[in-house]
């Protein structure tokens, strides 16, 4: 199946741009390989932080819904005339 790209150029720090290449060496991967696998990985991690986000709040809005309050928990124990 062939993948479409689209061009995407940003300006890379040059102090940093040998550390970038030897990392690219060091895997035996392109520079564009190496930069293209890291975004993807960052963008997709950034993706599963956001729905285990929204998970714990959907969890938390259904939990709230059976909660009990906490007077009414007293009053059904009995506790509220000792």
């Amino acid at each position: 199946m062939d993948k479409h790209y689209k061009k995407l150029s940003i300006e890379f720090p040059a102090e940093e741009y040998i550390y970038l290449k030897m990392a690219c060496a060091k895997k035996g991967v392109t520079l564009k390989d190496f930069v293209t696998q890291a975004v993807i990985k960052t963008v997709e991690d950034y993706e599963d932080e956001l729905d285990l986000l929204a998970l714990r709040e959907a969890r938390t809005e259904e939990n709230m819904k059976n909660a009990i309050p906490w007077e009414d928990v007293v009053k059904q124990l009995g506790w509220d005339s000792l």
